[in-house]
């Protein structure tokens, strides 16, 4: 059985797999995904300023894609608030819009020699998530560009898996 988890290497990142199917690949600088359990501290003023207790909130998960190369297709899906038409990508300002609703599964699949991983059992599915782009088009020859997308990861409400954030393994 192959490792959930690779030591090391490049991943593909597919946005929406049962809907657009929208790849976001070439990346450059590393696909990186966080999990943070977020949690408060209990006191007692007997104990100062050491914790007695701690209690869970939440947590916060994020994926950070480093798109590099990519098509006016790609960034109008990851751009908030863009649209293609034909060679233009024209980007407004959004304000207000809210992002669950629009929010989809996200997959991460290892690459090796730059070929997605079939073994369902390697991939990291991200339930619910929202692009967030930053763009940073730094035109020299030093530096090469990127537009990094961070996915906002939400609890799931309607696949079965409703309070899921993620799971490593084939999807049951």
């Amino acid at each position: 059985m192959a490792l959930p988890i690779k030591d090391l290497g490049p991943a593909s990142v597919v946005w929406d797999p049962d809907g657009d199917n929208i790849e976001l690949n070439p990346t450059f600088g590393g696909v990186v995904f966080t999990d943070e359990v977020k949690y408060k501290t209990i006191g007692e003023d007997g104990y100062g300023e050491t914790p007695v207790d701690a209690t869970f909130i939440g947590r916060e998960c994020k994926l950070v894609v480093p798109m590099t190369r990519s098509s006016l297709a790609q960034l109008s899906n990851v751009i908030p608030s863009s649209a293609k038409t034909g060679s233009t990508l024209e980007v407004a300002s959004s304000v207000g819009t809210q992002m669950f609703a629009d929010a989809k599964e996200v997959i991460v699949k290892p690459l090796v020699d730059n070929v997605s991983s079939v073994v369902t059992s390697e991939w990291l599915h991200i339930r619910r998530a929202y692009p967030i782009s930053k763009a940073e088009f730094k035109y020299d020859v030093s530096n090469q560009r990127i537009c990094e997308v961070t996915f906002l990861c939400f609890p799931d409400d309607s696949t079965g898996h409703v309070g899921d954030m993620w799971q490593i393994g084939p999807d049951v």
